[in-house]
């Protein structure tokens, strides 16, 4: 079996090459990673991949929208978009190549299968189905037979060469007209031509005389069959004839009203008066009820007044314009879509309702994810900027604080700037996570210190007793702070609005031993996938809150999902949880009994073990091989590169800055060839329109392998920043940062300490 070929398209090399072995991983072939738009277009001519990843943003003459939109037009191959980060109008013209998927920057393999599984699904269904019509097409056009199709009101929608040459119509002037005009058929002997076998099913033919466009007759024999969608339901009626030597004598023909009562759809007719004319059994079963008891009725009484009024617009110009008219209708009462084809009919009209209420949730469904794409696409961006100036905000008041002095007037204006600082800094992050739920920055810490902190400077709603109980002994892990205090913080949240009336919450924290007792004792359901062997840690919120129905258990932790019915109802706080647990590849679950309360358990991967003799681990620092004093930045904005210049420069440091990743790469070069190396980078990742850290860093470690880099990014969810050494980079500063981490890393790195 041929394995499926997948072309990587991204002009950043380290990032091409992490896809590549991904998806190899996965069991696919990557043939080759194009960088620019050109080279993908060559390689696809080349070597017709089954499917592409494409970068949005690509250097070069074209983006990868363009390239996208150039591959469509002249191989047909399916394209993924490969994004960090896009504004609204970048996503607009994204959305209008039609790809078959977004897979946004960070992702981790399970992210991947799905959304190329997905692809390559969509891709073989699009294949078969114009397979299949091109067959269908092909078949009818060199049928031996005349062969003609109508849609449900008999107006002819297909002609094969054949059906031409015998009614003497060309299919273009035919198309559109009603049958009875282009195919005029008789009895041999003269009169109303016989009908057809009833239940023949288009497999008995009848003999009857045909009135060419000239006026010649020609004896034929024909056959029809109602044509079905995938369905079952009835979309019109397939004729097929060809010329007859001996005539046989006819039988009796089933009645129109036959064909349509095995439609599986509701079908109504109206006459000019909206009064019902017809219904068949699927519209009376809708109804609930008998065919004869709606026949004579206005269509209009049969639903509520607001259904006629959002809609008595869309009828009224199928039925005065005469013509076929498609719309989607909600019925009210009853909450069902119908998608409504009005046809004119006689002087009234031919509703056919097909249900498509599933197809709507489905469709609400991905309106919402399509919601968190785009959300995660601009959260990005915005995260960025944010950040950047969060860290203009804390470098500048750190610096004031200590120009002040202890005892200045001012010194407790400037503590509460601070502390709102980072509380906003919070919000930028729970935005971020919720939007993407990106691979969090981990350091090695204490949960059971950082929880008792965390607790004891919370303030807890009136009438809410919060109780915490976190082993002393809690074992180390590798965690994203930020977002452990997120999380705790949306579930003792949550806690709380299931108690409007004040109640109790409990907060607990234990070691789990791998292969223990406790594990399937404190874990009942929900946690299949955790690793018997691995050690975790649990955090678990209990409260005696009104719980949570056991229909609406399931969808807690989809997007925009709650029962609450406030104002300041979101339903993205469970989603947040969800997606951090997720992060730090831990797990999630709830249990909860309505009105007698809710417990969360949250289980996290832990490093210091029992087997370890519960010691609190080394914390891992990342060494240089020397002392360090020139500093190289790379930073893009302006007021940061000040900062960082004024600050390591107080401290005894050459610095050096740069705007752009080739003048990074050149100012290094000429550092090298005069004998006066840099020892150290502080690289942001991201540059608009310019090179950024990654590839820069890419070029210099080629001049200097062992050159020693810090990343700096607003973009906390990059893969770079969530693990920087797999990229080259020696330690990583998340933005925003005050001073002391700043100095406090590099010193560390240099061997000055602090």
């Amino acid at each position: 079996m041929k394995s499926i070929q997948i072309l990587v398209v991204d002009d950043e090399p380290v990032i091409g090459k992490d896809v590549q072995r991904s998806l190899q991983a996965l069991g696919y072939a990557v043939p080759g990673v194009a960088s620019d738009g050109a080279s993908a277009l060559e390689m696809t001519r080349r070597l017709n991949p089954d499917l592409i990843i494409m970068d949005v943003r690509l250097n070069g003459e074209l983006d990868g929208i363009e390239t996208a939109m150039e591959i469509k037009r002249s191989y047909g191959t399916p394209v993924i978009y490969l994004t960090a980060l896009a504004d609204e109008e970048t996503i607009g013209r994204a959305k209008e190549t039609e790809p078959y998927g977004f897979l946004l920057k960070p992702f981790n393999e399970r992210e991947l299968r799905s959304v190329v599984e997905m692809a390559l699904a969509r891709s073989v269904s699009q294949e078969r189905l114009q397979r299949s019509r091109e067959r269908f097409a092909s078949t009818l056009r060199s049928m031996a037979d005349g062969v003609m199709v109508t849609n449900l009101v008999g107006n002819i929608t297909f002609m094969n060469p054949l059906a031409e040459e015998l009614t003497g119509w060309l299919a273009d002037e035919a198309m559109g007209r009603p049958l009875g005009a282009v195919f005029k058929i008789q009895h041999p002997g003269g009169g109303k031509a016989p009908p057809l076998p009833e239940g023949s099913g288009g497999n008995v033919s009848r003999a009857v005389l045909l009135s060419t466009r000239s006026g010649a007759q020609v004896l034929i024999e024909d056959n029809s069959a109602p044509l079905k969608d995938e369905n079952g339901s009835l979309t019109g009626l397939v004729v097929v004839f060809r010329k007859r030597v001996n005539e046989t004598d006819p039988e009796a023909e089933p009645a129109l009203a036959g064909l349509v009562e095995g439609i599986g759809d509701p079908l109504i007719a109206l006459d000019a008066e909206w009064r019902i004319t017809y219904v068949n059994r699927q519209a009376a079963v809708y109804f609930g009820k008998r065919p004869e008891q709606m026949l004579g009725k206005d269509i209009w009484d049969e639903f509520p007044g607001e259904v006629h009024a959002a809609y008595y617009h869309e009828y009224y110009q199928a039925m005065t314009r005469r013509e076929r008219r498609a719309f989607e209708f909600r019925t009210g009462e009853k909450g069902t879509w119908f998608e409504v084809t009005a046809y004119p009919f006689g002087d009234g009209l031919l509703l056919l309702l097909k249900d498509i209420s599933s197809r709507k949730t489905d469709e609400e469904r991905l309106r919402k994810v399509e919601k968190l794409e785009s959300l995660g696409l601009l959260a990005r961006g915005f995260a960025h900027d944010f950040n950047n100036l969060l860290t203009v905000l804390l470098g500048n008041i750190s610096l004031a604080e200590v120009k002040v002095g202890e005892g200045a007037d001012v010194r407790e204006e400037i503590e509460m700037a601070k502390r709102a600082t980072l509380q906003a800094q919070g919000r930028v992050q729970q935005l971020l996570t919720f939007a993407r739920g990106g691979a969090p920055v981990c350091a090695l810490a204490d949960p059971g210190e950082l929880l008792r902190q965390f607790m004891a400077a919370r303030e807890t709603a009136p009438g809410i007793r919060c109780e915490s109980d976190i082993a002393s002994d809690l074992w180390w892990a590798k965690l994203d702070k930020a977002q452990l205090a997120r999380l705790v913080e949306n579930l003792l949240r949550n806690a709380e609005q299931a108690m409007p009336e004040g109640g109790v919450i409990k907060l607990r924290a234990t070691n789990l031993p791998a292969n223990s007792s406790a594990r399937a004792e404190l874990l009942p359901v929900g946690f299949d996938d955790l690793d018997a062997a691995e050690d975790y840690f649990l955090i678990e919120v209990m409260d005696s809150g009104r719980g949570i129905a056991v229909d609406d258990l399931p969808k807690v932790f989809e997007p925009y999902f709650t029962t609450r019915q406030d104002a300041n109802a979101t339903g993205i706080g469970l989603t947040v949880c969800e997606s951090i647990a997720r992060g730090h590849h831990g797990a999630i679950a709830i249990e909860s009994n309505e009105g007698r309360g809710t417990t969360v358990r949250v289980c996290l991967p832990a490093v210091g073990t029992a087997r370890e003799g519960g010691a609190r681990p080394e914390v891992e620092r990342p060494l240089a091989s020397r002392s360090l004093t020139r500093v190289l930045i790379l930073e893009d904005d302006a007021m940061i590169r000040r900062l960082l210049t004024t600050q390591l420069q107080q401290h005894g440091y050459e610095v050096v800055e740069t705007a752009e990743g080739t003048r990074t790469v050149a100012r290094f070069r000429e550092a090298l060839d005069k004998g006066t190396p840099f020892d150290l980078l502080i690289m942001d990742l991201s540059i608009p329109n310019g090179m950024g850290g990654l590839r820069a860093l890419e070029e210099i470690r080629q001049l200097e392998p062992n050159v020693v880099a810090i990343v700096s990014s607003g973009y906390s969810d990059d893969p770079v920043m969530a693990d920087p050494r797999k990229y080259g980079f020696t330690a990583v500063l998340p933005k925003p940062y005050v001073p002391a981490e700043l100095l406090g890393l590099v010193g560390s790195l240099a061997g000055r300490g602090r």
